[in-house]
């Protein structure tokens, strides 16, 4: 049974007087919601874009979204598939569960939706919003594919009806291009597996109708072979069989167009039982009889010459058909998607010329994808295959010259000597001359710019064009109209299966943790692959840990994996893009090499290049163009391991020790006072520290307000916690004792405990080599309370007592009321309640000692809790009053949180149940404005004790649901203590 509910809205005003939504999230926050779109601040929702046709997946502007596991993405695909229409809960959990849904059902599709709305926004294009007794999406059906594919597909019918199959044919193409797998693969339950049926079918349907266009048309080589790999997918639908006759007899196949038929017949009586259908039957007899319908009017032959006594003329040669293709890839893995992409495309040949640019990095497989792809297409183009090797980048170092290359053509093409003209134009002219009319398939490999493929390209429909790079190409995309297929890494699935097709699946099978090591290794990279699984196979006898073993001990990766083949060895490869940037690239490009990862921004490029933004910006983006680097996001910049270990080596080739050691020093600086500027934002009541000034050519970022310091910090900490450890593995400890500090508040908010457990351990070592006690203190201090709240409480103690003993010999009033402050709630932890108090007091004592105002409001407030904990609530209620004053009067919005907190326990255990709620409500409004969703978690985690205390079990419910999506976002444990109050609850 599924207990029906109605969900009471518990959401409270913000600080801007609008009321928060469903998920505790207020109008003044979403910072992953939103879109700046102007230098003026002003803020509104970019639009959500939806796919189904393949995996479910979502995106902001060009940044996908992650929609969680397959259960919560099930969720979302129902809602997408009804278009805005109300999704009630008992639907949603009959789709993802069926028969089998658990008793906790409804409660996770309810955690689901607020997880989703997390990521979605709760307001605005794309958002979640509660209908009746479910939910509906607020988005516009024509941002998913799904309704792009059914336009598209209802244009091309409508084309058809009206005699213009061209035009059908087109409009087929691009709905199938929308098309990147089985419709939401991978999403779990009875709807998708329903919905799934129905959209093949639908996907089947168009293609039928696209192939019967090309029919049609007169298409029938490229119908014919499209077929074929559909008849042997569907081998009992007769409309199929039925034009593949019909296609195979137009391209003059007709014993083949015959032999489908018997193999219809065979096939359909073997497994139904039937004979053919009308339409086998028609096609059948009609082929037979030659019928002449079947086939486009043949045009017009020419009128003959007039009769003279000339000779007979000779017998023609045979006509040469160009296969230039290379060898097919024995051991080609994955790239699905692309593969499909690129069909998908060559079905749009007959109505234009098709030009795809497949661009990448250095050993990524662009050629090995081109080549691969084409062979597999060829028959679609049965005029031919030319292929050239344009050597844009190459151990030789010079590009083929376009005229040389279009007379490789022309020879290809058996254009005698005396014919070709010289001099580009001439020779471009007289090739597109010869192409015009012709299915040809042409792959310009290599390329170095757009100005080398240009005069490359046919000039007239049916000809379909490849083009690799390392360069982008953008200006071939812009002017000529070219597809962009950018290659990345292997996905560690794909990598796996290389190595298995190039070992063998019992080799691999056999050591599959040594399988993973080495695609890691490898960077995932298909030529470093492809280089180790070359070494493994001819060593058979040799475990692959041995492999592993060799790259992971290896100082020089790069040379571990030299082949001595400039065209197959990572080194050398890269080397050819390296050489062909301009002198500002390379040097950065070398720079970054000392850089920590995993990404960089051109601010943080301009510090350590000690450049300008816009010449930073300049080289990022030549360096994107070379596909050196990958733009993984807006604005910021990372490359694979490899590619890491190859700028690294060149820095210390081409630069000096300083200059490694002043570019380094640049970069930590910027991150420091960057991060500095941003904690001081984020808490500008607390103490500060002194910094050395940032060396010459050091340029930090300037953080207009607490939003810009949150969205600096989200965006920036993995780098930041990658450059405390490069700091102190390099000699700069005042970095990487300094830079936790900065981060503590930040990582505190958003639950990262062991994070900062782990950057304080840095900070507490580099204190001690630099001899300074002070900091030293602060170390014990910071490692002391988050050792307590991760439950090492005699760490805590030691840390602790340790810090405390320093602010003693130090003097420092202040650091041991802190001290005092952490030895409270460590206490209380462990269950001494006889200490608690007694801490706290302390530490109230030695603020006022020191006249520290923001250090005596946190510790009234400590005072206040603690004898709510010991049970007297009427002086908890006293302290914290006295607390939320004192916070206010500092101007102290994150402890005025606390205090609010409080007294909503204090009121809890009173009985006052609406007081209590009232505080608790003002206590999220303030922790939401400071982005402190732990403070927000937690307070709503004690809303949900006092409203269930109540009675008002629906709004317990919706507080505890709000509590658990956020702490699991958090990846906190007392997520497990909010699951287990919703499942005591139903």
């Amino acid at each position: 049974m599924v207990r029906r509910t109605a969900v009471k809205r518990t959401g409270s005003r913000s600080p801007t007087g609008r009321r928060s939504g469903p998920l505790g999230v207020t109008s003044r926050q979403g910072d992953a919601e939103r879109l700046l779109i102007s230098a003026g601040g002003i803020w509104m929702q970019a639009e959500v874009r939806f796919a189904v046709l393949g995996p479910v997946r979502a995106w902001r502007d060009e940044a996908e979204l992650d929609l969680g596991q397959p259960k919560q993405r099930a969720v979302l695909a129902a809602l997408v598939m009804r278009e805005g229409a109300q999704v009630t809960l008992e639907e949603l959990i009959d789709g993802v569960w069926g028969d089998e849904a658990p008793a906790t059902s409804a409660q996770a599709v309810r955690v689901y939706v607020s997880r989703l709305r997390l990521v979605l926004g709760s307001a605005g294009p794309g958002h979640i919003r509660s209908a009746g007794r479910g939910y509906a999406l607020d988005a516009d059906p024509q941002l998913c594919d799904m309704a792009r594919f059914a336009q598209l597909v209802s244009r091309a019918r409508r084309a058809r009806k009206d005699g213009d199959p061209a035009t059908a044919m087109a409009h087929f193409a691009e709905g199938l291009a929308l098309w990147t797998g089985t419709a939401l693969a991978g999403i779990p339950g009875p709807y998708a597996a329903a919905q799934r049926t129905r959209l093949s079918e639908l996907r089947l349907s168009a293609q039928e109708e696209h192939l019967a266009a090309a029919v049609d048309l007169g298409r029938y080589d490229q119908a014919a072979a499209e077929l074929s790999a559909l008849v042997a997918d569907h081998p009992l639908r007769e409309r199929l069989r039925e034009l593949q006759m019909l296609a195979l007899y137009g391209a003059g196949r007709q014993a083949e167009a015959l032999g489908a038929f018997r193999d219809a017949g065979r096939l359909l009586r073997e497994e139904l039982g039937v004979d053919p259908g009308p339409g086998l039957r028609s096609a059948h007899q009609r082929i037979l009889g030659k019928d002449p319908a079947l086939l486009r009017p043949a045009p017009a032959p020419a009128p003959p010459p007039p009769a003279t006594a000339s000779p007979p003329a000779p017998v023609p040669a045979p006509v040469l058909v160009p296969a230039q293709l290379p060898p097919d890839i024995a051991h080609f893995t994955g790239r699905d998607s692309q593969l499909t992409a690129l069909t998908a495309l060559a079905a749009q040949a007959g109505s234009a010329v098709v030009i795809t640019a497949i661009g990448g990095t250095a050993g990524i497989g662009k050629t090995a994808l081109a080549v691969h792809w084409a062979h597999r297409a060829a028959a679609s183009f049965p005029d031919g295959q030319l292929y050239v090797n344009l050597r844009g980048f190459d151990p030789a170092g010079t590009p083929l010259e376009a005229e040389t290359a279009i007379r490789g053509f022309l020879d290809a093409l058996a254009v005698p000597p005396e014919r070709i003209p010289a001099g580009l134009e001439a020779r471009a002219g007289l090739y597109r001359s010869l192409l015009a009319g012709q299915r040809m398939l042409v792959v310009l490999d290599n390329a170095r710019d757009p100005d080398q493929v240009r005069p490359l390209l046919p000039g007239s429909p049916g000809c379909l064009v490849l083009v690799t790079s390392r360069n982008q190409l953008t200006g071939l995309a812009a002017v000529d109209g070219a597809r962009t297929l950018t290659l990345d890494l292997l996905t560690p699935q794909e990598a796996r299966d290389l190595l298995a097709r190039r070992l063998g699946t019992e080799r691999t099978g056999a050591e599959p943790g040594a399988v993973e090591e080495l695609a890691g290794l490898c960077a995932r990279l298909p030529l470093a692959l492809n280089i180790t699984a070359a070494r493994a196979a001819a060593r058979p006898a040799f475990p692959l840990a041995v492999f592993a073993a060799q790259l992971r001990q290896t100082r020089d990766r790069l040379a571990a994996l030299d082949t001595g083949d400039a065209s197959a060895d990572v080194r050398g490869v890269f080397s050819w893009s390296y050489r062909a940037l301009s002198p500002a690239a390379a040097r950065t490009f070398r720079l970054l090499g000392l850089h920590p990862g995993p990404d960089i921004t051109a601010p943080a490029t301009a510090s350590l290049t000690a450049a300008s933004r816009e010449q930073a910006s300049a080289a990022l983006n030549e360096l994107a163009a070379a596909c050196l680097l990958t733009e993984h996001a807006p604005g910021r910049y990372t490359f694979h391991d490899l590619l890491r270990a190859y700028a690294a080596e060149q820095t210390r080739t081409h630069d000096t020790s300083e200059e490694q050691h002043q570019a380094q020093h640049r970069m930590l600086d910027h991150y420091l006072h960057t991060a500095y500027a941003a904690d001081r934002l984020l808490a500008p009541v607390r103490d500060t520290i002194t910094l050395s000034p940032p060396q010459p050519g050091t340029a930090p970022e300037e953080l207009a307000d607490d939003q810009q310091a949150w969205q600096w910090l989200g965006a920036e900490y993995p780098v930041l916690l990658a450059a405390i450890a490069q700091a102190a593995a390099h000699g700069f400890d005042v970095h990487a004792c300094r830079l936790p500090w900065t981060l503590a508040i930040f990582l505190g908010r958003r639950g990262k405990l062991h994070d900062n457990l782990a950057t304080h351990a840095v900070s507490l070592a580099a204190a001690q080599r630099l001899g300074n006690p002070a900091w030293q203190a602060h170390a014990h201090r910071a490692l002391g309370f988050f050792c307590a709240r991760l439950g090492s409480y005699p760490d805590a103690d030691t840390h602790l007592h340790r810090a405390l003993e320093l602010y003693r010999q130090l003097g420092d009033l202040a650091g041991q009321g802190g001290t005092h402050y952490n030895l409270a709630a460590t206490s209380e932890r462990q269950g001494r309640n006889r200490e608690v108090l007694d801490h706290a007091q302390q530490a109230l004592e030695l603020h006022r000692l020191a006249g520290q105002q923001a250090g005596q409001a946190t510790a009234l407030n400590a005072v206040g809790w603690y004898c709510s904990a010991l049970g007297d609530h009427q002086q908890a209620l006293a302290h914290c009053q006295q607390a939320l004053a004192l916070h206010r009067s500092v101007g102290d919005q994150l402890g005025e949180a606390s205090t609010l907190d409080g007294l909503g326990h204090a009121h809890h255990h009173l009985g006052h149940h609406r007081q209590a709620i009232e505080c608790y409500h003002h206590a999220l409004d303030l922790f939401r404005k400071a982005r402190h969703p732990y403070g927000e978690a937690a307070t709503l985690t004690r809303l949900g004790d006092t409203q269930h205390a109540a009675g008002d079990h629906d709004a317990a419910r919706d507080a505890w649901e709000q509590a658990q999506a956020i702490f699991e976002d958090l990846q906190h444990p007392d997520a497990e203590q909010a699951r287990q109050k919703l499942k005591a609850l139903s």
